[in-house]
């Protein structure tokens, strides 16, 4: 983990909700803020810890994990944009997951009161927060609830539609080896090959290497949804 710059306002871009907040306030948000560096595998929360924090992701892509009985439990990802933690920030209890980068990644922390006096006084803003939140929780429960049931092609699926997201493009060079992808989605190396090489036998995607292509998105939203 590496401190670098306080501030840097060109990196209001990567938050649509600054639209929601007037100059002085993003100005305020904005200086009570830091930036910080992780390299991969580190762990940029740790489960039991203190919601003390409100964290955005701005560069690269985490895991969120559930660990219980002394397994980890993968059940959901976050990319550029992101916020980590949110739905729990403002209960000032523990965390009950952690976040670990599988890229390099870049963080920025707000400091929570002046975030929670933005709330406050702008409703905009705090509806938006509020939707942010309703959202992440949705589709927590949902992952949770389907998470069982999900087998390794719903898994892989899942990790390669999160990889779309983050990089904003369907080719792609997959920035960890199939190793470390078995070790985030909790499979053997040898399955992931192999529902990789029947995601391309589909025509489902097409890969060499660490270069991947989606062919066919939708039967890769089906798959993850189902599988």
């Amino acid at each position: 983990m590496f401190l670098i710059q306080s501030i840097s306002m060109k990196t209001t871009n990567n938050y649509p909700w600054a639209t929601h907040l007037k100059e002085e306030e993003l100005d305020a948000l904005m200086g009570s803020s830091v930036e910080l560096e992780y390299d991969k595998f580190d762990v940029i929360i740790k489960q039991g810890s203190m919601a003390s924090q409100i964290m955005v992701l701005e560069e690269g892509m985490v895991k969120l994990n559930f660990q219980e009985s002394g397994k980890d439990t993968t059940f959901g990802f976050g990319g550029k944009g992101d916020f980590i933690g949110l739905m729990c920030s403002f209960v000032k209890k523990r965390l009950d997951f952690s976040a670990v980068a599988i890229t390099p990644c870049r963080i920025r922390i707000f400091d929570r009161d002046v975030f929670e006096k933005l709330i406050e006084h702008n409703g905009k803003f705090a509806i938006y927060i509020v939707t942010i939140m309703s959202q992440m929780i949705k589709e927590t429960c949902h992952n949770l609830i389907t998470l069982k049931h999900r087998n390794a092609g719903g898994s892989l699926a899942t990790l390669l539609l999160n990889l779309v997201r983050v990089f904003g493009e369907h080719q792609i060079a997959i920035p960890f080896t199939r190793e470390e992808m078995a070790h985030t989605l909790g499979y053997s190396k040898e399955s992931i090959i192999n529902t990789l090489s029947d995601f391309q036998k589909d025509n489902i995607i097409s890969i060499s290497g660490k270069n991947l292509e989606i062919l066919d998105k939708k039967a890769l939203e089906n798959i993850a949804e189902k599988g």
